[in-house]
Parts: structure tokens; C-alpha cells; sequence
């Protein structure tokens, strides 16, 4: 049964090729009939009827051997070949049944205007119900992409009116709770707690909850990214990182920070390039284990693309971990939770790339790869 069905497919996509050669034999059919007749020296070959016959027969058998090339490089299935084969054969078999009635009703006594006569009619037949298949199986073709089409909006819209729906219970539920757990845990921490332990509780529930904040933000910027579609424009990503930094250093009072940061410089971008760098800045600091993290920060400017290279001097990813980073990145199970697969997300909107370019026991560096705009003109 299986080897019915791969032969069965293997047929039906080899059907242009038989569509070409069968014009092709009938088109070697009637230069052989104008050979032979002027070999042997027939006053038929120069006759009006035979002359006509090969000259509006030439388009239909032109006409045959495109529609093969067509339907190859159409975008038909294999198995609607089948029917447009079957318009070309009806085609074929009812304008030569008409022929051969009126062949019987006009005797002649010349077998070569009978031979010429049904190779015309076979061509003309062929080639007409070829025609009627191509337009027929297009037409289904463009009926069924609407119809695809109308449904995926029809999801789409669905689908979005989801997000939205999300979107409100984590910035009107989940982070309004998450707000008063942290406001709550910093008046224990600082009215309520009596002892060490009862402090690092406060701590842990504070640390928590800033966390939870993080990811239902980070959430958000996820579901505004997939939203419908977005317009990229020319952004100054010197301004962007700079101000980063800069929060970072509001935000860690212990860390160094070396910048390599040209002015005005521009990629193609949109109003969310800013997370990118937002959040591996963050865990260049989050994930640091060293003494006094330090941050490098190198912005280099191309005539096609801009590289930005965040540097750190953690003790790198472990190499039992590399392998996998990034399926865990795009599943989100990386140790960096859900913000490295934002930023995959985000870079892959730009048409950018990001890339861990190395790693190691003196830390990590990721490098971002975004297409290079207009200087001078970011927003």
C-alpha cells in the first residue's frame, strides 16, 4: 500500500514534464508528416487545407508545451495536476470524436489529410481543455487562499483581542498585587522586623516580587511586540544605550562601567529597542558574581550594520550549558530567564542578530548585530 501511494505522488508531480513531452510528440508528429510528404514529393504539402491546418495547429501546440512549464513552476499541488490532466484529455477525446464524425461524413481518399486531421483536432482538443484546466485549478487556488486567508485574519483578530485581554489582567491584576506585596514587605522590613532572619525574610519577599514585576513587564513588551504590525524607522541607539547605562548606574552604586559609545549613531528600529539593551545590561549586573561587577559597553558603527558588544566580568556560562542555550533561550528556560528571549524576540524584529560571541571564567559577551540607518536622524 505505501509503495502505491509514493508511486501515486511521484506521477502527479511529474505531470508537467508529461504535459511538455506529449506537445512536444505531437509537435515531432506533424514535422514528420511535412518531411515525409515533401520526400516524397506530394502536392499535398503546398495544399491551402494542409497549410492551414499547420499553422493554426503551431499556437495550441506552443500553447501545450507552456502550459507545462507553468504548471511547474505554479504553485498547484501535485494532485490538482491530475485534474487539470483530465480537462486535457476530455478535450483531446470530445473534439476528436467530433472530428472523426465529420472525417466519416467528408470521405476523402487522401490518408495523409486524415492523418493531418486528427493530429490537428488532437492538438486543438489538447489544448483548449489544457487551457480550461489551468484557469479552472487557478481560480480553485485563489478561492482557497482567500478563503485561508479570510480564516487566519478571522485568527488573528481573535488572537489579539486575547492578548489584550491578557495584557489588562497582568498590568490591572497581577501587577497591582505584586505592587502591594513589594509596599507591604518594605514597611516589615523596615518598622516590623525585629530580628536578622526576619529582615532577609523582608528582603526575599522584596526581591520576589521586584522579579514578578520584572517578568509581567517584560510579558507586556512581549505581547506589544506581537501585536499586529510595526513600523521601523531610524533610532539613535547611541542616545538609547547611553540613558541605559545610565539607569544602571542609578540602580547599582557598585559597579564600573566602560563605554565606547560614538554620537548619533542610527539603526533601524522602533520605540521598543530600548528592553534590548535594558535587559542585558541587567544581567550583565544580575548575574555577576565577581567582587565589583564590571560592565563594557562598545558601540561600532558599519555602512550596513551597527554592532554593539555588552561585556561583563562574571564567571561566564558553564560549558555543559552551551550546547543548549539557545533552545533554552527560545523555550525560556535560560538562567536568564525571560529577558534574553525578549531581546531574541526584539532583535529578530529588527532584523538584527544577537550572538553569546564569548564566555569564559573572565566573563561573558553578547554581541548585538541591527541594520545601520540614516546618522543624524534617529528619534
Amino acid at each position: 500500500m505505501r509503495w502505491s501511494v509514493d508511486t501515486d505522488f511521484i506521477t502527479a508531480d511529474r505531470i508537467p514534464q508529461y504535459v511538455i513531452g506529449f506537445g512536444a510528440a505531437v509537435t515531432l508528429v506533424m514535422l514528420g508528416e511535412i518531411l515525409l510528404l515533401t520526400a516524397s514529393g506530394s502536392p499535398y504539402v503546398t495544399d491551402g487545407a494542409f497549410l492551414i491546418g499547420v499553422v493554426t495547429v503551431v499556437p495550441f501546440l506552443v500553447g501545450i508545451v507552456y502550459g507545462g512549464y507553468w504548471l511547474d513552476s505554479s504553485r498547484l499541488s501535485p494532485p490538482r495536476y491530475l485534474r487539470v490532466v483530465g480537462w486535457l484529455f476530455s478535450g483531446l477525446v470530445v473534439f476528436l470524436l467530433i472530428n472523426l464524425a465529420l472525417i466519416a461524413a467528408v470521405p476523402t481518399d487522401r490518408f495523409a489529410m486524415v492523418v493531418a486531421w486528427i493530429r490537428w483536432a488532437v492538438a486543438l482538443g489538447a489544448g483548449i481543455g489544457l487551457l480550461i484546466g489551468c484557469i479552472e485549478a487557478r481560480t480553485i487556488e485563489r478561492s482557497l487562499a482567500a478563503e485561508r486567508a479570510s480564516l487566519r485574519a478571522t485568527h488573528l483578530e481573535e488572537q489579539r483581542e486575547f492578548l489584550d485581554y491578557l495584557n489588562s489582567i497582568l498590568r490591572h491584576e497581577v501587577l497591582n498585587a505584586a505592587t502591594i506585596i513589594n509596599g507591604y514587605a518594605s514597611l516589615l522590613h523596615q518598622e516590623a522586623a525585629t530580628t536578622d532572619q526576619h529582615r532577609r525574610w523582608a528582603e526575599i519577599v522584596i526581591d520576589e516580587s521586584e522579579e514578578m514585576s520584572t517578568v509581567i513587564d517584560d510579558v507586556q513588551v512581549l505581547l506589544q511586540s506581537v501585536e499586529g504590525e510595526w513600523q521601523l524607522e531610524p533610532v539613535n541607539v547611541s542616545r538609547i544605550v547611553t540613558e541605559e547605562i545610565r539607569k544602571l548606574e542609578q540602580k547599582w552604586d557598585s559597579i564600573d562601567v566602560e563605554t565606547s559609545i560614538p554620537a548619533d549613531v542610527s539603526v533601524q528600529a522602533d520605540e521598543l529597542l530600548a528592553r534590548v539593551f535594558r535587559n542585558l545590561l541587567s544581567n550583565a549586573v544580575e548575574h555577576n558574581d565577581a567582587a565589583r561587577p564590571r560592565v563594557a559597553v562598545t558601540v561600532e558603527p558599519g555602512p550596513e550594520t551597527v554592532r554593539v558588544e555588552i561585556a561583563d566580568n562574571g564567571s561566564g556560562i558553564p560549558a555543559s550549558e552551551l550546547d543548549s542555550i539557545e533552545e533554552r533561550v527560545e523555550s525560556y528556560g535560560s538562567t536568564h530567564g525571560l529577558g534574553l528571549y525578549l531581546v531574541h524576540q526584539l532583535v529578530s524584529r529588527y532584523d538584527g542578530t544577537i550572538e553569546l560571541t564569548e564566555t569564559g571564567p573572565d566573563g561573558s559577551v553578547f554581541t548585538v548585530e541591527l541594520p545601520a540607518a540614516t546618522v543624524g536622524k534617529g528619534s
